[in-house]
């Protein structure tokens, strides 16, 4: 089973597209760019870590290209007009890892948040990590708390339901700088600072996290090393 299909409804893959190569949207089609770019026949270009929703269309790179590709089968899902509890709730739950396998931190067990296996990728000498997360309905039990420190940099795609990512000067939610509000298909732009590093070769970022609300939310993470 590809690591990061859902009920055979959400189908992610990874794409590599050689310059001037066409991808076909046969369906309903989340696409993120990972490096470079691609562009559609009206002239519009999505770039590296921006993303877009298709619908029976034709793209293509305009150099040798990533796309994370996700197959959406009924529209619905990335419209916010169904609830697919149902049909994802208990998937997740027993297909993917709970919060604590992951950290072994014993207070995770009261967060109803779950992700998948991850692929890891290696594309043109740069290393790649990708991997879904799911969390319940409760905005008291999934607020996941500011942090600044990764070895990599990182981006999320919204897949269903709308969520947020903030950005804060420091670890409490009153010096909060910037609210991203993240509707299904789309991503945010790079919050690190380009170009700067941390004593340890991190990534430089300001504190920053990803925000529940009060439905359940499935989304992308791309990590590039």
């Amino acid at each position: 089973m590809n690591p990061l299909t859902i009920k055979n409804e959400i189908v992610f893959s990874l794409v590599e597209l050689k310059k001037w190569e066409e991808l076909k949207i046969s369906w309903n089609m989340i696409i993120t760019v990972v490096a470079w770019k691609i562009k559609e026949k009206f002239k519009w270009t999505i770039k590296t870590f921006e993303s877009s929703v298709y619908h029976s269309w034709n793209i293509k790179a305009e150099k040798n290209t990533l796309l994370t590709v996700f197959n959406i089968k009924n529209i619905d899902i990335i419209l916010n007009k169904i609830d697919v509890d149902s049909e994802f709730w208990k998937f997740c739950r027993i297909n993917w890892k709970q919060l604590r396998e992951i950290y072994d931190v014993e207070w995770f067990e009261k967060i109803d948040l779950y992700r998948s296996n991850q692929i890891k990728h290696e594309y043109f000498w740069e290393k790649y990590k990708f991997n879904l997360w799911f969390c319940g309905k409760s905005l008291n039990e999934w607020n996941y708390n500011f942090h600044n420190q990764h070895d990599f940099i990182e981006v999320h795609t919204n897949i269903a339901w709308d969520w947020f990512m903030q950005k804060s000067d420091s670890l409490k939610w009153e010096n909060l700088i910037e609210t991203v509000w993240l509707m299904p298909w789309t991503s945010h732009r790079r919050f690190d600072l380009e170009w700067v590093k941390e004593k340890n070769r991190n990534p430089k970022y300001p504190f920053h996290r990803w925000l529940g609300w009060n439905t359940w939310n499935i989304w992308l993470v791309i990590e590039k090393y």
